[in-house]
């Protein structure tokens, strides 16, 4: 069977370029699940006002290009990978992952966002993953652009998820490192402490990935999984 219920189907991992299984072969990627030793809680973050009304048809884990269209979305190519854990360290296996996101102009695809920027047809902007028995996922994505949340504040780059465990439920945001309007943002600042669990950490590409693109690791930690 290609497709199994509990993870990416082997199609959908080969289309995205590299693999779960990939990861572990290539050595350099594996490596990052087994060398991110901390354990810090995932706080919560705000849901915000637009998660997806009506979520479209096409909601793999690459956000970058719709089923049945050949161009592939505007922007940066983002590759996440990381494991959703309990907070003694163990993969949770199984855990519903959702997650939505502007574009690379800073644009949601959802009726209340006012933004002027374009929107991008051909960016899936939400995407869906289940974690497999190690407790790992991937997505492929776009880096969204800043946008404006009020006349005076604008919203760095972020990613919002609602993480289903088989114990929590967790809907955070996670952040990119290094951007000038983290320091700027209200809602990255409010977190004190808990800043740098819900920082991504920039990793060395593989070959296997676009020269341009940009790879991630995040893992997620629930309380009790």
């Amino acid at each position: 069977m290609d497709k199994d219920e509990k993870g990416l189907s082997r199609r959908q991992m080969l289309g995205m370029g590299v693999g779960l299984g990939g990861l572990v072969i290539s050595g350099g990627v594996g490596l990052l699940f087994a060398q991110n030793a901390k354990h810090l809680t995932t706080p919560p973050v705000t849901k915000g006002p637009f998660y997806p009304t009506i979520k479209p048809l096409d909601q793999d884990a690459d956000l970058t290009i719709l089923a049945g269209k050949k161009e592939r979305a505007e922007g940066k190519i983002v590759h996440l990978v990381g494991r959703v854990l309990n907070a003694k360290g163990e993969p949770v296996s199984g855990a519903k992952i959702e997650l939505w996101q502007a574009n690379t102009h800073g644009r949601y695809a959802h009726p209340r966002d006012r933004n002027t920027a374009p929107l991008d047809s051909n960016f899936q902007g939400f995407g869906i993953q289940t974690t497999d028995k190690e407790g790992r996922y991937r997505f492929k994505t776009i880096k969204p652009g800043a946008y404006p949340n009020d006349p005076n504040w604008m919203r760095p780059p972020h990613l919002h998820f609602d993480i289903s465990g088989k114990v929590d439920n967790l809907v955070t945001q996670m952040f990119f490192p290094g951007e000038p309007l983290n320091d700027k943002d209200y809602i990255y600042q409010d977190l004190g402490s808990g800043k740098d669990a819900v920082t991504a950490k920039v990793q060395p590409l593989t070959k296997e990935m676009e020269a341009d693109s940009l790879l991630l690791l995040w893992d997620i930690v629930l309380t009790k999984g």
